[in-house]
């Protein structure tokens, strides 16, 4: 019987299976009262890639982006300006009809599985119709293709025959998993998956994915708003405010020395359920604090868009926009006029 599951190893000098390229999303508002078209930028000139079988988490506060950053690669949301580039092609150019290829290479898991589950329709359904959008099974290789992800993901057999409705959180969420699953991807864009769900079960779900990662070698653009989540997920982050990258790098390096104030504001601001810890992240959050609320994306400030929140922000801040560059030896990238460039960035 052959496997499913089973996946070809990545190749260690692959181009990226993923590139984004100088993204902007905007979104029509209509018009406005001088009849002229109101636009929301809620993206803007965002870069990244990822490889095969490597995870980027993308985190920030509501309204920074990740969302329709995800929604971009996926198609869900306009392109306005840069390149979503997958496996070699821009996405883009795919016109209004998109290849089944596509469909069946880059799958997703929502925040909440219970709007994205049909309720009408059992596990063994919801499974089965996305086996065969893309491949012609006979009813006994789609029901035994269907137990056998449910066990993948730590479901038993039986609840092939459930709905949605009879499943609690955590089950629902493993199965749309498994449905992300049975197309046989090679990237899941998982869109906070697991903040919808209590502590022990997000941790429960996190191991899944990665688990699954290790055996299939897919790829995730893990979005999520808790930095502590994203980086026990990710191999790299990219830190979104008001639709831009405020910081990027490694996942270990992006977390135990944030370079930029807005990193450090989110990492201070997460819980931990060491009550030391907690205590000095509670002093640190409320040393960084200050009374300034979020900018509306429909009227981001001028310069530098944290600096109305900043404890550290200047006169530069306050007129001149910073650029995203690499920090010395660090891998790290930041958009701070504070943080110390690589020279050959500077120069």
């Amino acid at each position: 019987m052959n496997d499913p599951t089973s996946k070809p190893a990545p190749c260690a000098e692959a181009p990226p299976l993923l590139s984004v390229e100088n993204l902007t999303v905007r979104y029509p508002l209509g018009r406005g009262l001088t009849g002229r078209p109101r636009m929301l930028t809620a993206v803007r000139d965002v870069s990244f890639t990822i490889g095969a079988g490597r995870t980027l988490g993308l985190v920030g506060e509501s309204g920074s982006g990740k969302s329709s950053i995800g929604r971009a690669v996926l198609r869900l949301a306009p392109i306005s300006e840069g390149r979503v580039v997958f496996d070699g092609q821009d996405v883009a150019r795919f016109g209004r009809r998109t290849p089944p290829s596509f469909h069946r290479d880059v799958q997703v898991v929502f925040q909440d599985p219970l709007s994205s589950l049909n309720p009408r329709q059992t596990v063994a359904t919801t499974l089965g119709q996305a086996m065969t959008r893309h491949r012609r099974l006979s009813p006994v290789e789609r029901r035994r293709e269907t137990e056998e992800w449910l066990d993948r993901v730590g479901l038993s057999a039986h609840h092939a025959d459930r709905y949605p409705h009879e499943l609690s959180g955590g089950q629902r969420q493993r199965v749309a998993i498994a449905r992300a699953l049975a197309t046989r991807p090679r990237l899941i864009v998982c869109d906070e998956p697991v903040s919808a769900l209590d502590v022990s079960t997000q941790s429960q779900v996190i191991n899944l994915l990665k688990e699954l990662q290790r055996d299939l070698q897919v790829s995730y653009l893990f979005i999520a708003h808790d930095l502590e989540v994203v980086r026990h997920m990710s191999d790299d982050i990219g830190v979104l405010y008001l639709g831009g990258l405020a910081e990027s790098g490694p996942a270990d390096r992006v977390h135990r020395t944030p370079a930029h104030p807005y990193t450090r504001t989110l990492l201070a601001s997460t819980l931990l359920a060491d009550p030391a810890r907690q205590k000095s992240r509670s002093a640190r959050r409320r040393a960084l604090a200050t009374d300034a609320e979020l900018p509306s994306p429909l009227a981001p400030p001028p310069g530098c868009a944290f600096h109305p929140r900043c404890p550290r922000a200047d006169d530069r801040c306050r007129v001149e926009q910073p650029r995203l560059l690499p920090l010395a030896d660090t891998g790290v990238s930041a958009a701070c006029h504070h943080s110390e460039p690589a020279r050959s960035a500077a120069g």
